[in-house]
């Protein structure tokens, strides 16, 4: 089973972007409004 959708909802876009960069290479793919959308390899 792979998991491809999950939707967390947190207070400060910014940080939690880069703290899931930073822990799990996840890249931003679109960042529109408040919502983003990151990437692993």
């Amino acid at each position: 089973m792979k998991l491809k959708n999950v939707l967390i909802v947190v207070k400060d876009i910014e940080r939690s972007g880069k703290f899931y960069h930073d822990l799990f290479g996840l890249d931003l793919v679109l960042d529109n409004d408040g919502n983003m959308i990151l990437t692993g390899t």
